[in-house]
């Protein structure tokens, strides 16, 4: 069983202090209610790249059980477009985009510090982005051709959690290893609406982190909570 080193053997979770990433330092833990949890990510000797700061978890966000299991999943074209809004440019800067994509990861690692992450991306905003895809990890960002391609990488990835959650049904399992608890969408197309809301009946809530100012009714509606996020 995982366990969660920030927290003792009792009493409320405590506030991670703000601590460069990559000096041997995890950022884990609960946020309370209201509080967020900071830190910096570094890349290259004294070279501040992002501030780390993870979103507070929602109320009206479902009872978690304890150690929950998170799918966090990203339309990198909706971050890359959405972060513009109300400017006159078409997409983000690769700061405002990593500085996104870095408190989206803390927000996830703080619930679940095993988190399963994936960023999808199209071929043009892997092109426009390529400093950001090339300083991640590997296996982080998936790239599909055409306009519509992280939509289709995502709708893959919810589709393969129905169908392992649908299967557990089935077959009497209380909690399979594979099956989420919690998933963390980060986009805004009301395309991804039918499987959130399907997600939704078989018990896996999808908090929702629209980067911009806006997102598909239906998306918003068909999701557990739903939290803006901007650069």
């Amino acid at each position: 069983m995982r366990t969660n080193p920030a927290r003792g053997p009792e009493g409320p979770p405590r506030r991670i202090a703000a601590q460069p990433i990559g000096q041997g330092v995890r950022d884990t833990g609960f946020p309370a209610s209201g509080d967020a949890v900071a830190g910096c990510s570094m890349v290259g000797p004294g070279k501040l790249m992002s501030r780390r700061i993870a979103e507070s978890v929602p109320p009206e966000l479902p009872g978690l059980p304890p150690c929950p299991r998170v799918l966090q999943l990203t339309d990198g074209d909706c971050v890359s477009h959405g972060l513009a809004d109300g400017t006159c440019r078409q997409r983000a800067s690769d700061q405002e985009v990593r500085s996104c994509l870095d408190r989206v990861d803390a927000t996830a690692r703080l619930l679940d510090p095993h988190a399963r992450i994936r960023c999808a991306v199209s071929t043009e905003t892997a092109i426009c982005h390529l400093a950001v895809l090339t300083a991640a990890r590997n296996n982080l960002f998936t790239i599909r051709r055409g306009l519509d391609g992280a939509d289709w990488a995502l709708l893959e990835e919810l589709a393969d959690l129905i169908d392992v959650r649908m299967v557990a049904a089935r077959r009497g399992w209380k909690r399979s290893a594979r099956v989420a608890d919690l998933v963390i969408l980060v986009g805004k197309d009301g395309i991804y609406a039918p499987p959130v809301r399907r997600l939704r009946l078989l018990g896996i809530p999808t908090w929702l982190l629209v980067p911009g100012r806006s997102a598909a009714t239906s998306l918003r509606k068909a999701s557990a909570a739903v939290s803006y996020i901007g650069p």
